[in-house]
């Protein structure tokens, strides 16, 4: 072989490495090949599936909880984890339905409930830091604790709060609205909702601060390595307390979207939710360590997941069914990251 085909060959064996490299290093590559896969599958195997109504709800359902799994996603990235967001979102949920009971102009109580729900994730991160209780622990006590006052609102309503104006309010419709114009250039009409626009407005700006900003490095520090970050003069303390700060904001907000829709809450609402948001961050990329993760992955993730959800439904699958899979793809998603991410510093070292 001459010398200048050995040269080209080892040319292209270095573009290939490079796009082997470009892909395995990619946070939610295995999530993405899922979602393709679970959408053909779905499209061959479920009536109605390749339907704007279908499709549409796909996005509207898992845009409501997407915004509760970025800040899930955003702490898990600091090495932190927070289990109350379900039962952060049902509390935020009653306290700004009876805020509007009682007579607390609409915009008000959203703020008053959103400070409420902060709080609440204020709460968790102060009690990590300060008493150095793995998150999972702590927050698996807030969970009961948060849910406990969630029924303690739902008991004085039987179970429930529902508000139902004279007239829907201008700021239910901002939250929550249908998107007229947009589902009916659908035959039959499709079901978008503003909860859409917020979703991608959340995933945009969470975006922004993990990657643009020094904040962001910080966060990823934090999660890749405390020690190291802290002798880089990075306050690893205050970083764990807002991330968690966020993650109940960002709880308080998916659960003031949710309530626009429905006018109505009960004690149970939000339960699973947090296990959904871990799910989706991992199917997205994010490790569990921390110090890796992606917004756009773990957006993905739990659209994949309610895909998976609206699929199976529309097959007339059980409920049980879905979390089995969701667990077989959690598993596999973990499997698949880890390998790549073993043949990524493989081929670093090369």
């Amino acid at each position: 072989m001459s010398l200048k085909n050995k040269e080209s060959n080892a040319s292209m064996r270095g573009r290939f490495s490079r796009l082997g490299y470009s892909l395995i290093s990619f946070d939610g590559i295995v999530m993405v090949f899922a979602f393709i896969i679970v959408f053909v599958f779905f499209s061959i195997a479920a009536d109605n599936f390749l339907t704007a109504f279908a499709l549409s709800n796909v996005i509207t359902f898992g845009s409501t909880y997407g915004i509760i799994v970025i800040g899930v996603c955003f702490l898990m990235i600091s090495g932190e984890f927070d289990l109350s967001v379900g039962s952060n979102f049902a509390l935020t949920a009653f306290i700004f339905s009876y805020l509007l009971l009682a007579g607390v102009y609409p915009v008000l109580a959203m703020f008053l409930s959103l400070i409420a729900a902060s709080l609440m994730g204020l709460i968790n991160g102060l009690i990590v830091v300060w008493s150095g209780i793995p998150s999972f622990i702590v927050t698996l006590g807030t969970l009961l604790a948060y849910r406990g006052l969630a029924r303690a609102f739902g008991s004085a309503g039987g179970g429930m709060s529902s508000y139902i104006p004279d007239e829907t309010p201008l700021l239910f419709s901002i939250l929550n609205g249908n998107i007229q114009v947009l589902n009916q250039l659908f035959s039959p009409a499709a079901n978008f909702h503003a909860s859409t626009f917020w979703f991608v407005l959340v995933i945009v700006v969470m975006t922004i601060i993990l990657r643009r900003t020094p904040y962001g490095s910080w966060v990823f520090a934090t999660g890749g390595n405390m020690e190291a970050a802290a002798a880089q003069g990075v306050n690893i303390r205050r970083v764990k307390v807002t991330n968690f700060l966020v993650s109940g904001f960002l709880a308080g907000v998916a659960a003031v979207v949710f309530f626009a829709h429905r006018s109505s809450i009960n004690e149970l609402v939000g339960s699973g939710i947090e296990l959904q948001a871990v799910a989706a961050a991992v199917i997205g990329g994010t490790r569990l360590r921390g110090g890796k993760g992606s917004i756009i992955g773990a957006a993905l993730g739990i659209l994949l997941i309610s895909m998976l959800e609206q699929g199976l439904v529309l097959m007339g699958v059980g409920n049980q069914i879905f979390w089995g899979i969701v667990g077989l793809i959690i598993i596999a998603s973990m499997v698949m990251n880890n390998f790549l991410e073993t043949r990524t510093k493989t081929l670093i070292q090369k």
